[in-house]
């Protein structure tokens, strides 16, 4: 589905909601819903050159709060629309043959290879609007629609740990660098540089930061790693405790490539020419689960 189709349907839905209040005269109610948001991204493992996997994406817990609305069409069916703060992303882990490329006072960059692990937390903040029909039956209510989101702000906090050799051969031993990544605000290149691990490889003294941003190996053309707006799809379960006290469980499925292939770049390995790989073939999608306590008026 392109995106473009993607808005329309979701405009189409909109339209049907204005234009069925009129046709139906049934009445518009607003409420309140907050709980936990389990989310992950879904898309192909990068692999080293044996073919084995070497990174995955698990659950990363955030939260979710805003308003809701919906439209009863007759006793059993409606519409319902939200406006909700939440917190989606993915704990990513990579463990495996890699890279890295340092970079001393003096002289040409020293290329190395080895064996990478690094582990992230990753928390995307969006606006979700869902736009969604139900069908109620006693306390039991299932529903199924759509999803857009705008995202707000994206950030990521871990560790990695790097240890190898260099193309001529000298040793490097293992260190390690904290990983504090705002990647809507961070600069290609940027790191901290006030506080270093010093190391001589092959007769050259060469600085590693403690801490880098998003962007410290990065391609320089302004690009940023995930997009700004996804689409989705959701479908739900809820039960109701009483005639407005509800518990809720739904799962949102992203159609969107979420991350920018102009700015996802293999750890595995670098080109023959020493330059970045871009993943702009993979296809990164969120998944998430929710479960929520909210209450219609």
């Amino acid at each position: 589905m392109t995106k473009f189709n993607k808005t329309k349907l979701g405009l189409l839905l909109v339209s049907f909601i204005l234009v069925s209040a009129p046709v139906f005269g049934q009445r518009f109610a607003g409420g309140f819903k907050a709980g936990l948001n389990f989310s992950t991204l879904k898309g192909p493992s990068e692999t080293d050159s044996s073919g084995s996997e070497v990174e995955e994406n698990k659950t990363n817990t955030g939260f979710h709060i805003g308003a809701a609305f919906r439209m009863e069409l007759t006793e059993v069916f409606g519409l319902r629309a939200e406006l909700l703060y939440s917190q989606k992303g993915t704990t990513y882990n990579y463990d495996g043959n890699s890279w890295w490329v340092f970079y001393p006072s003096a002289g040409n960059p020293i290329y190395s290879t080895g064996i990478r692990q690094e582990a992230i937390s990753v928390t995307n903040t969006y606006i979700d609007i869902p736009l969604m029909a139900y069908a109620r039956i006693g306390r039991i209510e299932v529903s199924g629609g759509v999803n857009a989101s705008v995202l707000l702000g994206s950030r990521g906090t871990g560790d990695l740990t790097y240890r190898g050799q260099s193309l001529s051969g000298a040793n490097i031993e293992s260190f390690d660098i904290a990983l504090d990544y705002n990647y809507f605000s961070d600069k290609y290149g940027e790191a901290n540089t006030l506080e270093e691990h010093k190391r001589t490889i092959g007769g050259n003294t060469v600085g590693i930061p403690k801490n880098i941003g998003a962007y410290y190996f990065g391609v320089d053309n302004g690009e940023k790693l995930y997009q700004r707006l996804d689409f989705g799809l959701n479908a739900g379960l809820s039960f109701y405790l009483s005639h407005t006290l509800f518990l809720g469980f739904r799962l949102n499925y992203g159609l969107t490539d979420i991350t920018n292939g102009e700015q996802d770049i293999a750890r595995a390995q670098l080109a023959t020419d020493r330059s970045f790989i871009l993943r702009t073939q993979d296809h990164d999608r969120n998944f998430s689960l929710q479960a929520s306590i909210g209450f219609n008026l």
